[in-house]
């Protein structure tokens, strides 16, 4: 991907299809190096929480994520099913936040996912669970051994779920050494996207 791909267009330059930039920004999902996006959603109670989820893929028009059904996410998401994620490239000066609606995968969606995670994180999938977080770190170790060599292959567990967070607010922002930063924000709507310029 060249650094074009992923800047925000200038003023006075045409705004590209917002879910196609969307696209470049994420590069290849799955990838050696998936995205890691800060989830944000709400408690059931009203009040904000907030995580860490790995992005295990894009399809053009949703970003996929995975939990663990046992997560406290999963109940907010169930109550409250809309989600925003951040997502940063330091060492590029870019951020990206995506807000919209969230919808569970279906049963076929979550195993083709979980097939192109990688072997630790299907892994952790399977021992992710309140007994092996109780034990200590070098019997935890030893029980991943184990698990690891005596499954060569792996399905997803049944507390393996999957979502997607449709787009409906992009909001692109670049940073710039020797100026003001970028910020272009894209809404949809019935009508299509609307993109506007804002103070970075």
């Amino acid at each position: 991907m060249s650094a074009s791909d992923r800047h925000v267009p200038e003023p006075g330059q045409e705004f590209p299809e917002p879910l196609e930039l969307l696209g470049s920004w994420l590069g290849p999902v799955p990838g050696e190096d998936p995205p890691l996006m800060t989830l944000a959603t709400r408690e059931v109670e009203g009040a904000p929480d907030a995580r860490t989820v790995m992005v295990n893929g894009f399809d053009g028009t949703r970003i996929s994520f995975h939990s663990d059904s046992r997560a406290r996410k999963v109940a907010q998401l169930e109550t409250y099913p809309y989600a925003v994620g951040v997502l940063v490239w330091p060492e590029e000066a870019r951020q990206l936040v995506v807000a919209g609606a969230t919808v569970q995968a279906t049963d076929e969606e979550a195993t083709r996912l979980f097939a192109a995670c990688p072997r630790d994180l299907q892994l952790l999938a399977w021992l992710n669970d309140p007994r092996t977080a109780r034990l200590p770190r070098e019997e935890r170790r030893e029980e991943w051994r184990r698990f690891d060599e005596e499954h060569s292959e792996l399905t997803p567990p049944p507390t393996w779920v999957c979502f997607h967070l449709v787009p409906q607010r992009l909001t692109f922002w670049a940073g710039d050494d020797a100026g003001p930063s970028t910020r272009c924000e894209a809404v949809r709507d019935d009508d299509g996207w609307t993109v506007r310029r804002l103070p970075g």
